[in-house]
């Protein structure tokens, strides 16, 4: 069995020496704020000198599909008591924008996992823009997601998400091995994807600084099954492939189609990409199986295609 090509929309671990530019592009409205890659993840840091929108970030160069999740890793070693209205940021944005790219002409509708400061609010919010009907940011009656208390020492694993079928975007945040929602879940179209990793600030003076690594855009699991090719004509009427993870628990199973394919639906909850076994059964009998580990960027996502040719 082999992997014939990834789901993964876009990935980026941030582990070279320098930001790929073929990747991203800059947007940078703070002329005192910093981006670089430095000891394995991306950096923006500095003092904002700019007292409205003082965007600074890094953003996708192309549009990738609505239908998706965005998770990045994402910790903040600064001094969260300066007064202010600042945020780290996690975008999922529907149109793209940057110093050398803008695309004006398609609605702004986005949304976005932040941890900031809102006045005297500190933690996690989950902030929207419905182009032309809700703008949903530094919303003073916005409660955020309490901290945890090491968010300027541990990379946090958030997640931005848009269902195409329900329209619903969310935003969530890992805690442990459970996903915990942070705001509430909002309706309305996306027509793309695209990312923005950013410093927001809202005042001069702040001394800043975000660090994001194993930045992933993937197509949304709910919609999108693991797809298994099974070429062996011999093989194709009673053959069945499942998941399992490395403990042995089922997954996903399915059997193959007339054509020889299989689809195998991953659960929603899980943080991707995933660690996994896929197996091709015939019977009883296990006649391939291919073992994928879960590193960073690297792993089992929704879309994958695989091809059992024996």
């Amino acid at each position: 069995m082999e992997l014939i090509k990834s789901g993964a929309y876009f990935v980026d671990s941030f582990l070279g020496d320098q930001i790929d530019m073929s990747k991203w592009q800059f947007w940078l409205n703070d002329p005192s704020m910093h981006v670089h890659v430095r000891q394995g993840s991306l950096c923006i840091s500095g003092t904002t000198s700019v007292a409205e929108r003082a965007f600074t970030a890094l953003t996708t160069r192309r549009l990738y599909p609505a239908d998706a999740m965005l998770i990045a890793e994402v910790t903040m070693p600064c001094d969260y008591e300066q007064s202010g209205t600042y945020g780290f940021v996690t975008h999922l944005c529907n149109r793209l924008c940057g110093d050398e790219i803008q695309t004006l002409s398609i609605p702004d509708n986005n949304s976005e996992v932040t941890f900031g400061r809102m006045r005297e609010k500190l933690g996690w919010f989950f902030w929207w823009f419905d182009d032309g009907r809700e703008f949903h940011k530094w919303v003073e009656g916005e409660e955020p997601l309490k901290p945890f208390g090491d968010e300027s020492s541990t990379f946090h694993t958030v997640r931005a998400s848009y269902d195409i079928a329900t329209r619903e975007l969310e935003g969530a945040i890992l805690n442990g091995d459970r996903w915990m929602r942070i705001g509430r879940q909002v309706r309305f179209l996306k027509l793309f994807s695209a990312i923005e990793l950013k410093i927001d600030a809202q005042a001069k003076g702040l001394e800043l600084e975000v660090r994001f690594r194993n930045c992933r855009l993937f197509p949304h699991p709910n919609h999108n099954p693991v797809i298994v090719f099974v070429d062996d004509r011999s093989r194709k009427d009673d053959a069945e492939v499942r998941i399992v993870n490395l403990s042995g628990e089922l997954l996903a199973k399915s059997k193959a189609n007339s054509d020889g394919l299989i689809f195998l639906g991953l659960p929603m909850d899980s943080c991707f990409p995933i660690s996994g076994r896929l197996e091709v059964m015939k019977g009883q009998e296990i006649v391939d199986s291919m073992e994928i580990l879960s590193d960073g960027i690297h792993g089992i996502y929704p879309g994958d295609f695989y091809a059992f040719t024996h």
